[in-house]
């Protein structure tokens, strides 16, 4: 069984990015030749139950469904414009913009020589007492021994029950025993096994004067085994002079610790009577520059590379460049540089209960909402498997691994297990409706092109196709908020006066929807690659929007020790398959990344295709619905007439024939109970079946003809 389990998949990002050529005609108040504007009513079926969220409560947990102020359950129009915008940006290959440049750090010992070890634990760590000073952040250096935390104790007289209660550092410094960096004076020896580093002896009269530095503790108490924590630190001997910290080095430490509670505590209190000498920290050095730093000795690291630089490591345009994409254009943008922002043409009313909904809720047990953590370098950079070893953002070629979707499957609430059960303050109890709860909405749409209403439409059904799921609301990671989306009925009106677009309106939407699918197929094709429909990434959206795939890997692994495991390299491969099976796509050199594509549109053909396609479909519901209702005896006569069909082809399998054989034959044991008219039919088969190349068949179909 894989050991590799969590809700989230990823759709890779490509090395191709669409911008199209029309951006600069976009307009609220000059038509498109080919504009239109109008109405979709939408139906919005709930396949697994649903949250989206509305009024917390804080004390209790509880996440309430949305109401207006009736209080009537509903679903914003916000809620379904940021769900239908994300599966766009995937399928027209837009920009990957929608991410805050971050600067990750690191704390990863999970293996003795991986990057984090080699550039912590193999290399000298320092410490000292950052200040800043003259519009300048600079640390004073200072050499450090280790305090045992059984002597700490005992120099504060705090009672060890009440020690091992302080977790955090905060707690530690704040308590009234031990108080913020506090001095004593020590006798210095070595420590044992570990020569190169000083042991401090608390003696009132000792020959060295420091101050105490005290950081958390991970895992038990000091006296709780081999592997606890059970030194803290003195700082000492302190320097004259002081390193500067470049201001990118700063950057690093300030993203990684700005929101952290120690940070929060030290930065209050600089350049205070509380801390004359400066916060306390632990840093290494590149000759006499400041390489970075942190709070513990074990600091957590920043990468080389920020999240947007691992996008520009895939391609500069999906972060350069003013011209808007597709999802640009029709939901909107932000202003950006001179070209300033673009307003919406597709606006969302809010979605109601329908009447033969039921209106009734049900609070669900408490669980977890955890946020998948992009520090998981595993997962969330882009593996290849080469070398043996994981990519990270310390590598210069390092990528992220793209748009992250939770794929459907079955609602399975987990329930907090381990520590986690016990912190009631990171749990919550959603209100939800029940599947197969229904919500209408009205979607508006002004001056749109076919091509980028067939785009909206594409978005909206994945191509006409109810077999796939969009993801809605909150528990996505537990299968909740699984929805389908139908067009109930819709009000076109074309710019042009003299086009007709409301009387087969179905047949025009559909053709539409083939004008966005000529926009893919006709820039894969120029960019060299074989076809939209069957590229990397649309393979993976739709996989991740079909419900029937197994869910034994779809759960959130139990505690955060499990994830830890993953990141030794013997699950490498298992989990590049996992997350980094698909490829985005790779233009061919001569194709130009960086210009805007046109769209060659064909809408007469494709008027008439659709409407071929539609009749197709409707024969084919109409087919099923009689199967569905057919008699025992009917539904045999079906199945040969299908197989019949498949044989007198040159594709057929032996198999196929097979199954033909034996259904002829258990028609001519059952004849008795055809009628006379299915009787007729049933030798009209066997006449055409006689003259397929297979033995079995011929043979049947020689009794039928001879006996019914």
């Amino acid at each position: 069984m894989s050991q590799v389990s969590t809700p989230y998949r990823f759709v890779p990002l490509s090395k191709l990015v669409l911008l199209p050529d029309w951006a600069d005609q976009v307009s609220h108040d000059q038509p498109f030749v080919d504009g239109l504007c109008g109405e979709l009513k939408l139906r919005l079926t709930c396949h697994t139950p649903l949250c989206v969220g509305g009024e917390q409560d804080k004390k209790s947990g509880q996440v309430h469904f949305f109401r207006t102020p009736d209080q009537q359950l509903a679903i914003p129009g916000s809620s379904l414009k940021g769900m239908l915008r994300n599966v766009l940006e995937i399928a027209s290959f837009a920009r990957f913009k929608q991410v805050e440049d971050q600067r990750l750090g690191v704390r990863d010992i999970s293996q003795s020589n991986n990057f984090y070890a080699r550039e912590i634990v193999s290399s000298p760590v320092h410490a000292g007492w950052l200040t800043f000073i003259d519009g300048q952040w600079q640390i004073q250096h200072c050499e450090f021994s280790r305090l045992h935390q059984e002597q700490l104790i005992e120099h504060c007289k705090i009672g060890k029950p009440e020690w091992k209660t302080l977790k955090k550092a905060v707690e530690r410094y704040e308590h009234k025993r031990v108080g913020i960096c506090p001095e004593i004076r020590f006798n210095r020896e070595a420590m044992p096994k570990k020569a190169d580093q000083g042991l401090a002896i608390p003696n009132p009269n000792g020959s060295h004067h420091g101050r105490i530095v005290v950081t958390g503790q991970p895992g038990p108490a000091f006296d709780g085994g081999r592997s606890a924590k059970k030194y803290e630190f003195v700082f000492h001997d302190t320097s004259q002079s002081s390193l500067p910290v470049a201001p990118e080095v700063m950057t690093g430490f300030r993203q990684i610790h700005e929101d952290s509670e120690e940070w929060k505590f030290w930065s209050n209190k600089l350049n205070t009577s509380q801390l004359p000498q400066g916060i306390p920290v632990f840093f290494h050095k590149d000759g006499e520059r400041v390489k970075s730093l942190g709070l513990a000795m074990m600091y957590k690291l920043p990468y080389k590379h920020s999240l947007h630089d691992a996008i520009r490591h895939t391609h500069d345009a999906h972060l350069t460049g003013q011209a808007p994409d597709l999802p640009d254009l029709i939901f909107g943008c932000l202003g950006e540089g001179e070209r300033g922002g673009l307003r919406g043409r597709v606006s969302f009313g809010l979605a109601s209960l329908t009447p033969d909904s039921p209106s009734e809720t049900q609070l669900r047990d408490r669980c977890i909402l955890n946020a998948p953590k992009p520090t998981f370098y595993p997962a969330y950079i882009r593996q290849d498997g080469k070398g043996g070893s994981f990519r990270q953002l310390m590598e210069d070629r390092s990528e992220l691994a793209g748009w992250k979707r939770y794929p459907v499957k079955d609602f399975n609430l987990q329930s907090p297990q381990g520590k986690a059960a016990d912190n009631l303050k990171t749990q919550v109890k959603l209100e939800t409706v029940k599947d197969g709860t229904a919500f209408t909405t009205t979607l508006r749409f002004h001056n749109l092109r076919r091509v980028e209403l067939g785009a909206l439409l594409w978005t909206l059904d994945f191509g006409d196709s109810q077999k796939y799921r969009h993801a809605l609301g909150m528990g996505k990671p537990f299968g909740l908020g699984q929805i389908g989306i139908t067009i109930e009925d819709q009000r076109l009106r074309a710019n042009d006066p003299g086009e007709d677009c409301q009387t087969n309106a179905s047949v025009y939407l559909h053709a539409c929807r083939r004008e966005f699918i000529d926009l893919m197929e006709q820039t894969l094709q120029a960019a060299g690659q074989p076809s939209w429909e069957a590229s990397e990434p649309i393979k993976a959206l739709l996989e991740h929007a079909k419900p029937a795939r197994n869910t034994g890997d779809l759960d959130y692994l139990p505690t955060p020790k499990d994830f830890v495991k993953l990141r030794n390299t013997e699950h490498l491969d298992e989990l590049r398959k996992t997350f980094h099976e698909h490829a985005g796509i790779t233009p061919d050199k001569g194709f130009d990344t960086t210009q805007p594509h046109g769209h060659a549109s064909r809408f007469a053909e494709n008027l008439q295709q659709a409407a071929q396609e539609l009749e197709r479909q409707a024969q084919k519901a109409e087919l099923e619905q009689k199967k569905a209702n057919a008699t025992p005896e009917e539904s045999l006569l079906m199945e040969i007439s299908d197989l019949r069909d498949i044989c007198l082809g040159s594709s057929a399998t032996s198999s196929q024939k097979d199954n033909l054989a034996k259904l002829l034959n258990k028609a001519h044991a059952t004849s008795m109970d055809l009628d006379d008219n299915q009787k007729t039919e049933l030798r009209q088969l066997a006449g055409q079946c006689s003259g397929i190349d297979n033995k079995k068949i011929q043979q049947a179909c020689k009794k039928i003809l001879r006996d019914v």
